[in-house]
């Protein structure tokens, strides 16, 4: 059985002086977003996207090195904005009080739960303590974040969770994600209904995103074996989705233009679930 995991971390801080450098006497310090999982893949473009627009990001991810190598990466590409880590444990509950306190002074603007733990395994085959960490990391610790920072968001503000298609249509191989992924999407339904007006919750479903395929990859498998597959699985727009492309929407669902979403559940996978394609008569020529 395989797994990864994504903003899984015991506590402990990078860097803060760069956030303290704006005083509660300054009348508009940027705006600052806080990213979990921040330290690779869709974190990552997210917290880089997000400084594109002014923002100052504090970012957790696994560990200091993978944490001191995004923040080295995010100053610089961004050299006017702040960029901070701060290591915690997803599931350690105490730990949300040393993220309470680091963004002491501030207002969040933007909060994106993007760190998840996933297992490549059917849902019957996950031993029980296996299921409810998967659960925890993924439903529990978005809410319980949000709930921690409430008190220091900004009027307005916005939440955005990062779920996936596999919470839309499920994924047999990936059994307890899928199962934990629909939940998160019901999570930011009923989170945008007691949050509102003043936060707005909504919820992203990437599809196949690079490299997220490689777990689809099997022990042996030929680099041309796997383009095999992939070519025959892209979707419509005849691509795997990319970090950036998400990271885009995350741009949009936090900004001003998104005003009137509120609990939407929006799904970005190049139109994989647009419906079933023609494999019998495709334009290559090829056939099954």
């Amino acid at each position: 059985m395989k797994t990864w995991r994504t903003g899984y971390l015991r506590f402990s801080v990078y860097t803060l002086y760069s956030l303290r450098r704006y005083g509660m006497a300054d009348a508009e310090p940027p705006p600052l977003a806080i990213i979990t999982g921040g330290t690779s893949g869709i974190g990552l473009a997210v917290a880089s996207r997000l400084m594109e627009d002014g923002y100052d990001v504090i970012v957790t991810g696994r560990n200091e090195e993978r944490g001191a190598q995004a923040i080295n990466q995010l100053r610089s590409c961004h050299e006017n904005q702040n960029a901070a880590f701060l290591a915690l444990q997803s599931t350690s509950w105490s730990d949300y009080g040393k993220l309470a306190e680091m963004v002491r002074g501030r207002q969040v603007h933007a909060v994106v739960a993007s760190a998840a733990f996933g297992l490549q395994a059917h849902v019957t085959d996950t031993d029980p303590a296996t299921f409810l960490e998967i659960m925890s990391v993924n439903v529990a610790a978005p809410l319980y974040l949000v709930e921690v920072l409430r008190p220091r968001l900004a009027n307005p503000s916005s939440v955005v969770l990062i779920s996936s298609d596999a919470g839309i249509d499920g994924e047999q191989a990936l059994g307890a994600y899928s199962v934990s992924k629909a939940a998160l999407n019901m999570l930011g339904r009923m989170m945008a209904l007691d949050l509102a007006p003043q936060v707005r919750v909504n919820v992203v479903c990437p599809g196949d995103t690079v490299p997220g395929m490689r777990y689809l990859l099997r022990p042996g498998e030929s680099e041309r074996a796997a383009d095999d597959y992939l070519g025959w699985t892209l979707p419509p727009r005849q691509r795997l989705g990319t970090a950036r492309d998400t990271a885009e929407l995350v741009a949009f669902l936090v900004s001003p233009r998104s005003d009137f979403m509120v609990g939407s559940v929006t799904v970005i996978d190049g139109g994989s679930r647009a419906g079933r394609p023609d494999v019998m008569h495709p334009p290559d020529g090829k056939h099954s």
